[in-house]
């Protein structure tokens, strides 16, 4: 599997070949699945176990749960040492960081080669002893219960746990605007933040002359830690301390050099990101970036004018080339994203200049924080206004061959050497042809079955029209079909209007009668034609 290695050493150096980004994105594509790859284990529910483990990540945070992985290394359940699990509470609990030591008491299940475990309440304990990086944990909750004192309400605390601590838990409310409005982004603290922060950093301590670059450096290291290790932040950091490093040293630096190697040593750690949707986006967003960088600078008008074309050129680029991303995991994308990214980059720098005060003075200075909130509410309010746009498009459901092919479409456009302006339309165009080819043709209503830890997910599509589900797990499958209506399916005997729907619970499954048939649901994977 370390043969693969090389092609993060290599690339770099030919970065002017033809070869060199399709070499980099299958290079990245099969590091991360041959490193991450561990022999499954049968699918099993486990009634009671005892684990002991190690925190592998940074827990993800919100008030009614905390989830996060871990690495066994002792059990009465001998299958589950050494492998890494997903531990979920049904509680908050800011004790737990990466690194740290935790056993319980629970109950769990097995199921596609993940194994998912659910700790009683009152048999969990955690130990930070040993861990060396809780001092950034007691740090962060420190400040945390600070600002919580002096916040506003708890939209604008929400925003400010996203944006300034890397905790979207607490935001989840706002979720479906962000989604609908093509910001969501925004929302995860990612190279765009950093830029802001490193700029307001250097602002700031411009004053000791070249220490600042030091300072800066020390922030980006510490950073990541501090919002939670998350990808596209670790990402952003690397290459702002690579950058700067190139400042101190006076060197020149490879922008793809860089991108390539901060993949690598991502992966090298964490080979199992390669799978998530974030890791996808980010850097594939950035490459789309530097490809086309030579057109952001433009000065045909003043300061504002041209910060504002150059950074809604950048929301084209970013979007053409996440869009069939997007539309593989999610089956609908927002145009809003276009107009509304510039709009609140522009709220963003007053956002975060305040917030870089505000840490700097541990929320102890009342009207700054309140200033900070306001900015936040009004960030809020305008984000609001660009998700009741009528310009969500669902319907998408593109193969992975075709996400490849335009992804492969788009970088052979750059080395095409056409101009930059022809190159950007002839990308645009590239990838309307993509969604084109990719929306869903097949209007046929199925029935839609996934395995389940004990019951099996459903979901009942009607293409375009009404569609039932009992999971959020299938939301992704209704967008993909263009649904009308999303109807959640809580109460057993649940009839729909539109389309002779209905069920019932059964031991291990479901009855469903569809269109003047009825079927028998057992737990599985499988799909369900309704015959006319």
């Amino acid at each position: 599997m370390f043969f693969l290695i090389p092609f993060f050493i290599l690339v770099p150096i030919i970065e002017k070949s033809a070869w060199s980004l399709p070499v980099f994105f299958t290079g990245v594509f099969l590091t991360g699945a041959f490193l991450s790859h561990q022999d499954s284990l049968e699918d099993t529910q486990i009634k009671r176990v005892y684990a002991a483990c190690f925190v592998t990540s940074p827990p993800y945070f919100s008030p009614d749960f905390t989830a996060f992985s871990c690495r066994v290394f002792e059990s009465d359940f001998k299958p589950l040492e050494g492998r890494k699990v997903s531990v979920y509470l049904r509680w908050e609990d800011r004790d737990i960081f990466a690194g740290s030591s935790v056993s319980f008491f629970g109950r769990g299940y097995i199921q596609d080669g993940r194994i998912k475990l659910y700790p009683y309440r009152g048999f969990f304990q955690t130990l930070n002893d040993r861990n060396p990086l809780y001092p950034v944990a007691w740090l962060k909750n420190f400040l945390i219960d600070r600002y919580r004192s002096s916040t506003v309400d708890e939209s604008a605390f929400a925003l400010g746990m996203a944006l300034i601590f890397g905790e979207r838990g607490y935001i989840s409310r706002y979720r479906e605007e962000f989604i609908n409005a093509g910001t969501s982004h925004l929302l995860a603290i990612s190279g765009m933040h950093v830029g802001i922060l490193i700029l307001i950093l250097l602002f700031i301590t411009s004053f000791i002359g070249r220490v600042s670059y030091y300072i800066t450096v020390m922030f980006l290291v510490i950073y990541p830690l501090f919002t939670g290790l998350q990808v596209p932040v670790v990402r952003a950091s690397m290459l702002g301390i690579l950058y700067l490093y190139s400042k101190i040293r006076y060197l020149r630096v490879n922008p793809f050099g860089l991108l390539f190697f901060v993949a690598f040593v991502i992966l090298l750690f964490s080979p199992e990101s390669v799978y998530s949707v974030s890791f996808q986006l980010s850097f594939i967003a950035v490459a789309g970036l530097l490809l086309f960088r030579d057109i952001f600078s433009i000065s045909s008008g003043g300061k504002v004018v041209n910060f504002i074309a150059g950074s809604f050129l950048m929301s084209v680029v970013a979007l053409v080339f996440t869009l069939p991303v997007i539309a593989y995991h999610f089956g609908k994308f927002s145009l809003t994203t276009v107009i509304a990214t510039p709009v609140l980059v522009i709220l963003l720098f007053p956002y975060l200049f305040l917030s870089a005060l505000n840490l700097f003075t541990f929320f102890s200075i009342k009207p700054l924080v309140l200033f900070m909130d306001y900015t936040g509410l009004f960030f809020l309010h305008i984000n609001s206004l660009f998700s009741e746009l009528p310009a969500v498009y669902t319907g998408y459901s593109p193969s992975l061959l075709a996400v490849f092919a335009v992804l492969c479409i788009l970088i052979g456009v750059h080395l095409s050497g056409i101009r930059p302006f022809f190159r950007l339309i002839v990308s645009v165009f590239a990838v309307l042809v993509f969604l084109s080819i990719t929306r869903v043709k097949d209007f046929r209503p199925f029935i839609y079955v996934k395995k389940g830890p004990k019951k099996p997910y459903l979901a009942v599509i009607v293409p375009y029209g009404e569609c039932f589900f009992n999971s959020r797990k299938l939301l992704y499958l209704l967008d993909k079909y263009g649904c009308r209506e999303k109807i959640p399916l809580r109460y057993a005997g649940y009839t729909g209007d539109g389309e002779n729907f209905s069920y019932k619970t059964v031991p291990g499954g479901y009855i469903v009668n569809f269109r003047g048939r009825s079927y028998t649901i057992k737990n599985g994977t499988y799909i369900i034609y309704p015959e006319k």
